[in-house]
């Protein structure tokens, strides 16, 4: 026998008892006379600590902070999903042996991509030189050495408790300003415990003209609670313009970054178009409340595309219980000539794998994002450096997999066959495909071109 000893820990998960014990198992076997049942199973291991060398050339001040602030620091602030807020050298310190522990599980920056399919500008994974930094500087004590702490925000200069930030963090600012018009839910109480069902809210907000718009950022008013949201536009019932094959508006989830539509593209929300609010809830013993809402940035001048979000997606979900790896697809067809900016594949709990792969009408297949580890808790959009030209009769191929079986620390009930539905305990597949519609240019071929770039600038000149 070669694998665990039983289920009970993982990284990053701990069950409050085993339920099987792989070794005793296989012992028992083996003394039985029978062959091993299960031989192999997956070995989580721990962490090994090593002689910490010296660290006189790492800066606290010129080489550690820098590494948190471009890649941890937007999660781990006041408000934000990140447990702690990395507001000072001491909070860094404080928490230094966790930071080396999911550092060298990869755990931290969440950040599961195959680094050899696609580039994409979103990227938080650390190189190897910035881990490095970081594991030898906290193996050797963490020092302070000189120069100012670069972490120290306005808040803890004015001397704020920041042990209190982390317990009543305060609403994250507008990642953009303060929006033009603001669309928000009737206030919502969330019970302290129970399965809440998914809710439906409308907003009273009524566009009061057509706008074109630079950005649209969710942002959820108790994140405590807020699992995620999906916001639908409703166009007004005199709306005589080309129908929309947009999966949403706009989104929230956990660590999901919000920003400015791709250049030369936007949304559109025509005059009376109102809003309605998918948010599912998680209850965590305390009663709360929320008023989640929606920014709304508008743009100096109509874009030249439409950005809008669509998806290959499957309710026909079938896994049994127990296997390891149930693969299923889903696909989608690019009627028009189109540009691609995004990709995000979407599971739940027995999420382990996603695979998103470009067909072309040509025969031509290709991996434009891989995600060899899928984790739920982590609904990342991986956004292309470079926006990817798809023709007319392209399709788009997502395959995934999912981990039904015991060994999965994350499986709520691995006796139970599984099929689509709303609530995490059960199962999606979703492939969301941020994407514009491209006019046709004369004098391009677009089976030829492999950007957006040469087409937009076509269509510009």
């Amino acid at each position: 026998y070669r694998g665990a000893v039983d289920d009970q820990f993982s990284e990053g998960a701990a069950k409050p008892k085993a339920t099987h014990s792989y070794l005793r198992d296989a012992l028992n076997d083996l003394l039985a006379g029978r062959p091993v049942a299960n031989p192999v199973t997956k070995a989580h291991g721990c962490a090994i600590t090593y002689q910490g060398p010296k660290a006189e050339d790492i800066s606290y001040a010129r080489d550690v902070a820098p590494v948190l602030q471009s890649k941890c620091v937007s999660c781990h602030s006041p408000g934000n999903v990140g447990p702690f807020a990395m507001s000072s050298y001491e909070k860094i310190k404080g928490w230094s042996s966790m930071i080396h522990e999911v550092l060298l599980d990869r755990r931290m920056p969440p950040w599961h991509a195959d680094p050899h399919f696609g580039k994409f500008s979103n990227d938080r994974s650390l190189t190897a030189t910035e881990s490095q930094t970081l594991t030898r500087w906290i193996a050797a004590g963490c020092p302070r050495g000189e120069g100012a702490d670069p972490l120290a925000t306005a808040s803890n200069a004015a001397h704020a408790d920041a042990a209190a930030l982390d317990a009543a963090p305060a609403q994250p600012a507008w990642v953009l300003g303060e929006p033009d018009c603001l669309v928000r839910i009737p206030r919502q109480e969330v019970p302290a415990t129970g399965t809440v069902d998914y809710r439906y809210i409308d907003s009273s907000f009524e566009a009061p003209r057509d706008m074109w718009l630079r950005a649209a950022v969710t942002r959820p008013g108790n994140p405590k609670v807020v699992h995620h949201i999906i916001v639908r536009m409703r166009r007004p019932a005199d709306y005589k313009g080309p129908p929309s094959e947009s999966f949403l508006f706009t989104t929230w989830v956990p660590g999901l970054a919000q920003g400015e539509c791709p250049p030369g593209t936007g949304l559109f929300v025509p005059k009376g178009a109102r809003f309605n609010f998918e948010i599912h809830y998680t209850t965590d013993g305390h009663p709360h409340a929320d008023e989640s809402e929606v920014g709304l940035y508008v743009a100096k001048r109509p874009a030249e595309m439409l950005l809008e979000v669509r998806a290959a997606h499957t309710r026909e979900l079938d896994i049994p219980a127990g296997q390891a790896n149930a693969q299923h697809t889903a696909t989608y067809y690019f009627k028009r000539d189109s540009v691609v900016y995004g990709l995000s594949p979407h599971m739940h709990l027995r999420g382990s794998w996603f695979k998103f792969e470009l067909l072309g009408p040509d025969g031509h297949r290709e991996t434009l994002l891989s995600v060899p580890s899928y984790d739920f808790n982590w609904q990342t959009s991986y956004r292309l450096v470079q926006p990817r030209h798809v023709p007319a009769g392209s399709w788009m191929l997502c395959t995934g997999g999912f981990d039904n079986s015991p060994q999965n620390p994350n499986n709520p009930d691995a006796t139970k066959r599984v099929t689509w539905g709303l609530q995490t305990f059960d199962e999606m597949f979703m492939g969301f495909i941020d994407l514009a519609e491209l006019p046709a240019v004369p004098g391009i071929d677009v089976k030829s071109s492999n950007t957006a770039a040469k087409a937009v600038k076509a269509r510009q000149q």
